[in-house]
């Protein structure tokens, strides 16, 4: 189950996804993710942002330029090297 967010971390204020409409990083099924994980790749804090996604476990949507297959990726990676 995934952590209660318990209110906005320091690295927040400093997110690209602030100025953009939420329902970009958010894309219905079929769509494509490509923007989303492009502005990410600009974002300052998106290395804080996708280990705060890791730690909650989001299933859902764009979180540090990475989908939910991409971040499920990851995580089987890093329990194989582990």
């Amino acid at each position: 189950m995934p952590a209660p967010i318990d209110g906005p971390a320091d690295w927040e204020a400093d997110a690209i996804c602030r100025e953009v409409d939420p329902e970009l990083w958010f894309p219905d099924k079929g769509e494509h993710s490509k923007t989303a994980a492009a502005l990410c790749a600009h974002c300052p804090v998106d290395g804080e942002c996708l280990d705060a996604a890791l730690a909650r476990d989001e299933r859902y949507g764009v979180w540090g330029g990475l989908t939910t297959r991409q971040r499920d990726r990851l995580v089987a990676e890093r329990r194989r090297t582990a």
